[in-house]
């Protein structure tokens, strides 16, 4: 039985190292050393240089085509010999899962996984990627008559094939036909009954993907949709419907740009892994129509820009994304290395975080907010001088839900510090409808609050205050996604590697609350009172938690468990492994809490905090990192939310803050 693969890192081997530095890059036509990146993303090289391997003399124009135009994105173009040698032995590699032998000849019926993924990227005819790389590589026919034959029997059978009228998918297929021709064609590699073939499926791709019923306006996919009905219409100019199809692609991509990307530089799909999926996507177009004469819409550049600020700030100091909604795991600073090269020359704060700080501009607010999807990220430093990744970065979501990739989880905070996740989100795990998939969405997978063991519904959360001062960082923000429950949460950064989380939950009648921190795999949490330390593989503690308001409170953890599922973590496809959740339950009509985490250097001393809640608001004292601190919020989740903070060197002497209540040793 074929299995899914484990552990397989983005991309596999075609991801290789860009920084850190640099490791060895490779595309199709080129290989770089390390120096070579840095010069590209630092803007000392040509970052767009034209590819001609393959495009010699005449050999650059064929029937009026000229070389490179059949190609927008650029992993499309690639392949590796091993891959190319199991698909002569009837092996299909498909990223995620295991090469599994499909003999022939083949039905277009194949499902060896029962999966959803799989059955896009093969009934793609991404695969045979692999086939035509290898071909231009060594000229080998073998390949070249490999290829066709596959293209010849999916010609022939796939007709009444429910897998290959996949949308997403048929879009993808239609961008590797239309690059298997023009490279074949270039090569003089094609006989005029194969020519005609492939054209008669190309023009199929191009009816289908026209059809409103087959574009996916909502989400990522309908990129991927009219690029590749614009690219049909840019490469096959005789076809009698050409200019109808270029007219139909550029306008569904102008809407594309206003109404998946929002304003801020997000996608509506509150998903990190999805913004550099459609942000390398719109900046490989954008390139490939500069280059070669065609008019998108306007907004493209403009668009590019505000992506390129958010992508900035949303990457953690290590170079990784968050796992914010539908993610997987992305080292982006080893994603397709030359590609974000050279858009690191265009964009220089993108520069910046994919040289972890060696060229390239800082960005210059260390508190960020970006309105269209409610996120803030606050950062401790920018600052090249000091140590890149050791720096605080905690992102926090009071967004509102957009799409079916957005996840139950306003309010949700993801805390990187001291070089590592601290508090992290779930991940995805699953786009196949089930209890797992139910779980990785649900509002308990999330580092927010939950009531009565319920999901939030699907809403909108509101941004509060957003204030700052020396070190300091402060947001705030706020939901009712609970029936007659309304959830108020501030976040502060007082200095690097210190944190502290402000919950107040109020409602008519008593519920149930429960806090909840979520973990990486590799963490220990070990609880003593309602104070917790958090260890790593080697013992070393990383991080430590602290509650200010214990009367009331209980804690307890939950781990790997599925009746129902709870404390699982997810950032690869289907493999999920068992995490620890630090839960915090208190019941009543209210709900304090005041929750101070300490790590790095400071999760080895003494920490303090303690609150006294107020009639219109919350005063708390904090002692971290030998600083004491004074913090009164007066009026939260109202319009005129107003905050307070002053030293407070008594809160940090031996008889600790007025009211202390929370302590770590």
């Amino acid at each position: 039985m074929p299995r899914r693969l484990g552990l397989r890192a983005a991309g596999g081997a075609l991801l290789i190292g860009l920084l850190t530095h640099c490791g060895k890059a490779k595309e199709p036509s080129q290989e770089l050393d390390s120096a070579q990146v840095l010069n590209i993303v630092c803007g000392h090289e040509d970052a767009n240089p034209a590819q001609e391997k393959g495009c010699e003399g005449k050999a650059c124009v064929v029937k009026g085509h000229v070389f490179g135009t059949e190609v927008a994105y650029l992993w499309l173009d690639e392949g590796d010999l091993e891959s190319a040698d199991l698909i002569l032995k009837d092996t299909w590699p498909v990223p995620r899962f295991d090469p599994v032998h499909l003999p022939p000849p083949l039905t277009w019926t194949e499902d060896p996984y029962g999966e959803k993924f799989w059955r896009y990227v093969f009934y793609g005819l991404r695969p045979t990627a692999h086939l035509l790389w290898a071909f231009r590589e060594t000229g080998d026919r073998r390949y070249r008559d490999k290829l066709m034959d596959v293209f010849r029997s999916f010609a022939a059978d796939s007709k009444n094939s429910v897998f290959s009228q996949d949308k997403h998918g048929t879009a993808y297929r239609a961008m590797v036909l239309v690059n298997s021709y023009w490279k074949l064609k270039h090569a003089d590699a094609l006989s005029f009954q194969e020519s005609r073939l492939l054209e008669q499926l190309i023009l199929q791709d191009a009816r289908f993907l026209e059809d409103p019923e087959h574009f996916e306006a909502g989400f990522n996919h309908g990129f991927a949709e009219a690029a590749a009905l614009l690219l049909i219409a840019e490469n096959f100019p005789d076809f009698k419907d050409a200019p109808r199809w270029r007219e139909l692609a550029l306008a569904r991509y102008d809407d594309l740009l206003s109404d998946i990307i929002g304003s801020d530089g997000f996608i509506i799909e509150n998903s990190a892994y999805y913004q550099f999926y459609v942000f390398t996507q719109v900046y490989q177009l954008a390139q490939w129509a500069r280059s070669h004469g065609v008019e998108l819409p306007p907004q493209v550049w403009p668009v590019l820009e505000r992506m390129a600020h958010f992508a900035s700030y949303i990457v953690q100091p290590d170079g990784r994304i968050p796992m914010l909604g539908a993610s997987q795991r992305l080292l982006v600073r080893k994603h397709q290395p030359v590609l974000l090269a050279r858009m690191g020359a265009a964009f220089p704060e993108l520069a910046h975080m994919l040289t972890a700080g060696m060229c390239g501009s800082a960005p210059t607010e260390r508190l960020a907010f970006f309105g269209s999807s409610g996120v803030a990220v606050l950062r401790s430093s920018f600052d090249p001088g000091m140590d890149y990744q050791a720096q605080t970065h905690l992102v926090f979501d009071m967004g509102p839900y957009r799409t079916d990739h957005s996840h139950l989880d306003a309010l949700n905070v993801v805390l990187y510090s001291a070089g590592r996740t601290l508090l992290t989100d779930s991940g995805m795990f699953t786009e196949e409808p089930g209890e797992e998939e139910t779980y990785f969405r649900s509002t308990r997978a999330h580092n927010t609050v939950t009531v009565d063991g319920l999901d939030q519904r699907a809403g909108n959360a509101t941004p509060g205050l957003s204030a700052q001062g020396g070190r300091w960082l402060y947001q705030s923000g706020y939901h009712t996604l609970y029936e007659g429950v309304r959830h108020w949460r501030a976040v502060m950064l007082l200095e690097k590697d210190v944190i502290l989380v402000l919950d107040r939950l109020t409602s008519e009648g008593s519920h149930r609350f429960e806090q909840r921190w979520q973990f990486q795999p590799d963490l220990t949490v070990s609880t003593q009172g309602s104070s917790a330390s958090v260890t790593d593989a080697t013992g070393k503690r990383v991080l430590q938690v602290a509650q200010a308001l214990p009367e009331g409170l209980s804690v307890s953890t939950v781990r790997g468990a599925t009746k129902p599922y709870d404390g699982w973590y997810s950032e690869d496809y289907e493999v999920r492994k068992a995490a620890t959740v630090l839960v915090y339950p208190r019941e009543g009509a209210q709900g304090h809490y005041a929750t101070l985490f300490t790590s790095g250097p400071s999760a080895m001393s003494p920490a303090r905090v303690s609150a006294r809640p107020q009639p219109d608001g919350l005063e708390v004292y904090v002692c971290a990192a030998g600083r004491g601190y004074h913090i009164q919020v007066q009026r939260p989740a109202e319009a005129d939310e107003a905050l307070t903070v002053t030293a407070a060197p008594a809160a940090c002497g031996p008889e600790g803050a007025p009211a202390y209540r929370g302590a770590v040793e």
